[in-house]
């Protein structure tokens, strides 16, 4: 069952495979969002990546040593919240995984190459969130910080994955970063 089939089109991207508790792996592909936020980005001319407030502070200060390694966007967690996600959000609408985060795992899997850098180099984080409960997951964010609490650096909302106790979701956050100029 693929939720969408269709090249990315943004900076970032969102995927996941749902594992059954009997091991079964289901790829969902990339997550997309409710028609209705499809909709209400359509009328608000849509962003390409929706990197919180508190995400690009976070990133600022980095680059000036006043907060800790931006490689620390590592954690993963989900909620069943289904309002539009901001970029003012500071935390998930409604947070149901579990108390701890899970941790993903980061890499590089595409330097920047060519004049003007026409090829962009890709960070990948990802992580496996496990269920206890039936839930229907509606929403993502990618978290610097294990426990609740933390810098959001993004934030998603989609439609819902469905998991019952043992299954689990497999999140991949895909990010281009694009050089400029010629």
């Amino acid at each position: 069952m693929r939720m969408n089939a269709e090249v990315p089109s943004r900076i970032a991207n969102l995927s996941a495979t749902l594992i059954k508790a009997d091991g079964r792996r289901i790829e969902l592909g990339f997550v997309k969002e409710p028609w209705y936020v499809r909709l209400q980005r359509f009328f608000h001319f849509p962003v390409l990546l929706l990197v919180t407030d508190a995400g690009l502070t976070f990133l600022a200060n980095n680059f000036t040593g006043e907060t800790s390694d931006v490689s620390t966007f590592k954690y993963h967690d989900s909620g069943v919240g289904t309002t539009a996600a901001a970029q003012t959000d500071t935390v998930l609408q409604t947070q149901s995984g579990p108390t701890t985060r899970a941790t993903g795992v980061n890499t590089v899997t595409q330097n920047a190459s060519g004049t003007g850098s026409t090829t962009p180099a890709i960070v990948q984080s990802v992580g496996t969130i496990a269920y206890v409960s039936s839930l229907a997951i509606t929403e993502w964010g990618l978290f610097n910080q294990a426990a609740q609490g933390g810098t959001m650096w993004d934030h998603r909302i989609f439609s819902a994955i469905n998991v019952v106790s043992g299954d689990s979701i497999q999140f991949t956050y895909s990010l281009s970063l694009p050089g400029g100029g010629s």
